[in-house]
């Protein structure tokens, strides 16, 4: 009867060893949503004009791709019009950051909980049938 426990143990630490990876994998994904949360307007695509700030947004906002064989036409978009463009498209940034991180940190914090459930079940069911297989 010795041979069912260990593959019940074995069975036990596997799981356990899978929690644990899960667990580290979660808390990365925890960590990084969390400094784009802190950070949304650095965070996002490379493409399409920097918005980490107006002067870099106005640095940038001429160097759209432009579709092949056509000029881009002369700017003549006024520094107000500029900066309310500017404006909407950081705040629309920040609003999809803050909603992408929120539900990141929901799933991968839920996913954290059963992985540490599963973790302290199993350990504690391996133990205990070491220690009966130690015992008996």
């Amino acid at each position: 009867m010795d041979k069912p426990n260990r593959i019940a143990q074995v069975y036990g630490y596997a799981v356990c060893l899978v929690a644990i990876v899960v667990a580290l994998i979660t808390i990365t994904s925890i960590v990084n949503s969390a400094f784009e949360r802190a950070n949304p307007l650095e965070s996002g695509s490379t493409f399409g004009p920097s918005l980490t700030s107006f002067e870099a947004y106005q640095a940038t906002y001429r160097q759209t791709p432009t579709t092949a064989g056509t000029t881009a036409a002369a700017d003549t978009m006024p520094e107000a019009a500029l900066r309310a463009r500017y404006d909407a498209l950081a705040s629309d940034r920040a609003a999809a950051v803050r909603y992408r991180t929120a539900k990141e940190m929901t799933t991968n914090g839920i996913l954290l909980l059963v992985a540490c459930a599963l973790f302290l079940f199993h350990w504690s069911w391996a133990r205990r049938l070491h220690a009966a297989a130690s015992g008996a």
